[in-house]
């Protein structure tokens, strides 16, 4: 009997572990593919109109929902939590979409994607500074060859480094940066709010901060009603907004914000991969050769000793 109630928690925390590898496999899936669908749809919409969209409806959705289950004084989080969510809400929301959308306009897709998939590194050093996490060998390495596969993916020696990029690079590092840190800061409090009350918290404050940049930028951008356009925006609201940061949430609960960081680096494979199957997009060696070392360093760093 003692033996099974030692073992007790360890299974436990197994269990808490595969339990995050489940949700982060959604954010693959969600986040991962999602470029596929967004490419589609910014043929009939400006970019900075379609995320304004997506978080407003979603955030809509969500306090909806809390309102028919638990009624409306449930609807958004306890009042000392409020100001912590909404800075987390803008780090990982506004400012992570808004500086990638920035970055596009001097850097190709491929280079953003290289410099925002840094994540980890960053995740890993302010794990270390903010929460005292110790670095390893293993997490180091798995970092190590989570990067060299995005490297692989998007080939950082094609790009032109040069004035007329910086503007890019420091939009896509403040993109990485706000994600990572706002990953961090969330693994730093002990939260009395549920999951749901913060997603909606975290994407209301980012709609409002959306929603005035595309006024200001695209209010006279042209918008093509059309069917397509309908199904992925509704698909955006549902799955890679309000779905997602549920997801990512639960992860955070669950894993380290730098172990989570690192398995989320197979996002961008899976949407290369996806890519090709529907849009047709070639699938060369380096993209075969990313996946591998992605996922070596993502299954590194998720290993553990007992």
């Amino acid at each position: 009997m003692q033996v099974e109630r030692k073992d007790a928690p360890a299974r436990t925390d197994g269990w808490r572990y595969w339990q995050a590898v489940g949700l982060l496999a959604v954010l693959i899936f969600a986040w991962g593919g999602n470029y596929t669908w967004i490419k589609l749809a910014l043929r009939d919409i400006g970019p900075w109109t379609f995320n304004a969209v997506r978080f407003c409806a979603a955030s809509l959705v969500i306090g909806v929902f809390l309102a028919l289950r638990h009624g409306a004084h449930q609807v958004i989080p306890p009042s000392g939590e409020r100001v912590s969510l909404a800075i987390i809400g803008i780090l990982q929301g506004a400012i992570l979409t808004a500086m990638l959308t920035l970055s596009l306009v001097w850097i190709e897709s491929t280079h953003t994607i290289l410099l925002m998939y840094t994540n980890p590194v960053w995740t890993l050093l302010l794990s270390a500074l903010i929460l005292g996490e110790r670095l390893t060998a293993v997490s180091v390495a798995g970092v190590a060859l989570g990067i060299i596969g995005i490297g692989f993916l998007t080939n950082p020696v094609a790009m032109p480094w040069d004035a007329a990029t910086v503007p890019g690079v420091a939009c896509a590092f403040a993109a990485t940066l706000g994600w990572a840190l706002a990953a961090v800061l969330y693994r730093r409090t002990t939260w009395r709010s549920t999951f749901w009350q913060q997603v909606f918290w975290q994407l209301a404050v980012s709609a409002i901060a959306m929603t005035v940049v595309a006024v200001l930028v695209e209010a006279h951008h042209p918008i093509r009603p059309t069917a397509s356009l309908a199904v992925i925006m509704i698909y955006n609201v549902l799955v890679p907004t309000a779905l997602a940061y549920w997801c990512w949430a639960q992860a955070l609960s669950r894993v380290k914000a730098s172990t989570a960081s690192q398995i989320m680096l197979i996002s961008p494979v899976f949407g290369v991969a996806q890519s090709h199957v529907v849009l047709g997009e070639p699938l060369s060696a380096a993209v075969i050769a990313s996946a591998v070392c992605v996922i070596s360093g993502a299954c590194l760093t998720f290993w553990r000793r007992e």
